[in-house]
C-alpha cells in the first residue's frame, strides 16, 4: 500500500511538474504577469520543496548510518561464546557484531549484504534462549533486506511531504516489519523467550537512540509489541481523517491543475477570470497549500522531538 500509494502520487505530481515546467523560463525572464502565473511559481517552489526535503532525508540516513558505524566499529569486541551458542543453526555465520555499549540494543545494518550487531549490555542482560529469540528477529531482516527497504520507503515520506498520510503509512510499515519479525522468531522458537527479552530491555526502551534517521531495524521495545506477543491483539492501521482528507485534496487538486495545465490551457483561458481563477486555480492550489503545510509539520516533529529531549 506504501509503495503502490507513493508511486501513484509521484506520478500525479511529477506530470504537474512537467506540465508546469515550460513557463519556468518566462517566469525566470518576466516574473510573474498574472495570478495564474503566480499560481505555477508557489507550486514550482513546492516541487522544489520535496526534491529536496526527498535528497536530503536520503542523504541524511546514508551519513547518520556512516557516522553510527563507525562509532560501534571502533568498540567492537570478539562475539562472545554465549552469542556464538544462541546463534548455531541459525546461518549467521560471519554476519554478526558485537560492540561494547552500556546500553542494551540491537540492530540490523547495511543494504546489500546486511549484518546484526548486538551490544555487550544486551549480551550480559539476556539468557541463552532470549538472545536466541533476538538473532531470530534480526535475521528475519537481515533476509528481507529491511534496512534497505526503510532508505527507500523514508526516502519517498520525506519527497512526498504534499501527501502526508505516506508519512504515516511509513509509521504503521515500520510497526508491521517488527511485528513480522517477532512472528518469525515465535514460530522458530515461541513466544515465551522473545517476550522474556522485550519484557527486561522494556526499562531501557526510551533511553536506547542510535540515530533520527538511521536506516536501521533495530529491536524497538514497545508495548505495543508486548501485547501482541502476549495476548495476541492485532494491530490495525490507523490513519488520521485530516492526513487522508489533505492527502486526497492535495492529489485532487494536482489532477485538476495538470488538465487546465496550470491555466495555461486553451479551454480555461476562454472560461470568465471571475469563476475560472477561484473555482479551479486558486481552489486546487489552495489544498496542494495546505497539505504541503501539514506534511512539513510531519516532517519537522521528529527533529523538534529530538531536540527537545536533549538535555
Amino acid at each position: 500500500m506504501l509503495l503502490a500509494l507513493a508511486f501513484a502520487s509521484s506520478a500525479i505530481l511529477l506530470a504537474l511538474l512537467l506540465t508546469l515546467v515550460p513557463r519556468v523560463e518566462q517566469l525566470l525572464t518576466q516574473g510573474a504577469a498574472d495570478t495564474t502565473d503566480l499560481v505555477a511559481a508557489l507550486i514550482l517552489v513546492l516541487a522544489i520543496c520535496g526534491i529536496s526535503l526527498g535528497l536530503a532525508a536520503l542523504f541524511r540516513q546514508l551519513l547518520a548510518t556512516a557516522v553510527l558505524i563507525r562509532s560501534l566499529v571502533a568498540r567492537k569486541v570478539s562475539v562472545p561464546s554465549a552469542v556464538l551458542s544462541a546463534a548455531v543453526g541459525l546461518d549467521l555465520d560471519g554476519r554478526i557484531d558485537v560492540v561494547a555499549d552500556d546500553r542494551p540494543f540491537s540492530f540490523c545494518y547495511w543494504f546489500v549484504r546486511p549484518r546484526v550487531c548486538l551490544s555487550t549490555a544486551l549480551v550480559r542482560r539476556l539468557d541463552h534462549d532470549e538472545l536466541r529469540a533476538v538473532l531470530l528477529h534480526e535475521r528475519y531482516h537481515l533476509r528481507h533486506r529491511d534496512p534497505l527497504r526503510l532508505v527507500v520507503a523514508r526516502y519517498f515520506a520525506a519527497g512526498l511531504y504534499v501527501v502526508p498520510v505516506v508519512d504515516e503509512l511509513l509509521g504503521f510499515y515500520m510497526l508491521q516489519k517488527e511485528i513480522a519479525a517477532d512472528e518469525e522468531a515465535v514460530r522458530v522458537d515461541g513466544v515465551a523467550s522473545l517476550a522474556s527479552a522485550l519484557y527486561k530491555l522494556l526499562p531501557d526502551a526510551d533511553d536506547v537512540s542510535l540515530g533520527l534517521l538511521v536506516p536501521v531495524s533495530s529491536l524497538s521495545v514497545t508495548e505495543a509489541r508486548i501485547d501482541r506477543l502476549v495476548a495476541g491483539r492485532q494491530i490495525g492501521l490507523a490513519l488520521s481523517p485530516v492526513s487522508v482528507a489533505l492527502s486526497g485534496g492535495a492529489l485532487l487538486g494536482a489532477a485538476v491543475l495538470i488538465a487546465i495545465q496550470g491555466g495555461a490551457s486553451v479551454a480555461f483561458e476562454a472560461l470568465p477570470r471571475l469563476y475560472a481563477v477561484p473555482g479551479l486555480l486558486l481552489g486546487p492550489a489552495s489544498l496542494l497549500f495546505a497539505a504541503a503545510i501539514d506534511g512539513g509539520l510531519h516532517q519537522l516533529r521528529p527533529l523538534s522531538q529530538r531536540l527537545l529531549a536533549r538535555p
